[in-house]
């Protein structure tokens, strides 16, 4: 990556993700352009509301998918920070610096499953 006026620029045309919000966005807005994203892809956010889906969990912020994470859209759209992680054998991605885990729909599955015994 090299330094431009307004600071890094991606080598290419993928989108840059911030690590945090910016002061006076909605909590959670960071990632909005990843969820808007796999929205516009098919996917569905099982629980709408102004934070892109991501609701206060007593660990963090969780958001759940009804359908599994689509990994390849989000690398090839995106420049992530190194405090994103994408899991894609777990399904889910998870922000370090917000405390948040996004759920894919087999990762929802899975929870409920483990819940449920």
């Amino acid at each position: 990556m090299t330094e431009g006026l307004q600071g890094p620029v991606p080598p290419d045309d993928r989108e840059v993700i911030e690590a945090s919000d910016r002061r006076g966005e909605p909590a959670m807005s960071h990632i909005a352009p990843v969820m808007l994203a796999l929205v516009e892809a098919g996917n569905r956010v099982s629980v709408r509301n102004q934070n892109f889906g991501f609701i206060p969990q007593p660990h963090g912020w969780s958001a759940y998918l009804d359908e599994p994470i689509d990994f390849d859209l989000i690398e090839r759209r995106f420049v992530l920070p190194p405090t994103i992680h994408l899991d894609r054998a777990n399904d889910q991605i998870l922000d370090d610096y917000a405390q948040a885990y996004v759920y894919g729909g087999d990762a929802q599955r899975r929870l409920r499953a483990a819940t449920n015994r």
